[in-house]
């Protein structure tokens, strides 16, 4: 090796390992650090929201509380996207009997501006009677300072029924 690459050679780990130390240290988060138990109050809070859509049966109401390009993912079926699709999805199941549901928010995670819920849910038809009992993953997106649905998977807790 000639003596004139030593310092060009010195200067290139010299700049690596400036670098890898670089990459190595902790990064200030781009995203502001967020409580979970506060993002889960305010999940909490929306969930009673939106039981209330159901009980009153308000099946736009429901529809517009979903981000405009939300997804919602049943059992057994296509995902259906888009607000006026998840609109006649609701009108559907609700026009099936559903007069009330609850919502148990099992945990949550987030970041600020996208948050993920596991939770259960329970529906109730007119009489009272537990008709759907779910677990379902939420993934919450805020849009003008308030939470709301972007996807939304769900499936049954229930065994399925019977082949006939």
């Amino acid at each position: 090796m000639k003596t004139n690459q030593v310092p060009l050679m010195l200067a290139a780990l010299a700049a690596t390992l400036v670098f890898t130390t670089g990459c190595n240290s902790p990064a200030k988060e781009s995203v502001a650090t967020v409580d979970n138990s506060t993002l889960k109050k305010e999940i909490e809070a929306a969930n009673i929201v939106f039981a209330g859509f159901i009980a009153k049966g308000d099946s736009v109401g429901m529809a517009n509380f979903y981000t405009e390009d939300a997804k919602l993912m049943f059992s057994n079926a296509p995902a259906i996207v888009g607000r006026k699709n998840i609109q006649t999805a609701i009108h559907n199941v609700l026009g099936s009997g559903i007069a009330k549901a609850e919502f148990t928010t099992i945990d949550v995670w987030g970041t600020g501006d996208f948050v993920s819920e596991e939770g259960q849910a329970s529906l109730f038809d007119k009489a009272g009677t537990q008709v759907i009992k779910d677990k379902y993953i939420l993934l919450w997106k805020k849009e003008a300072g308030k939470w709301k649905p972007f996807r939304d998977i769900t499936n049954s807790d229930l065994p399925p029924s019977a082949a006939k």
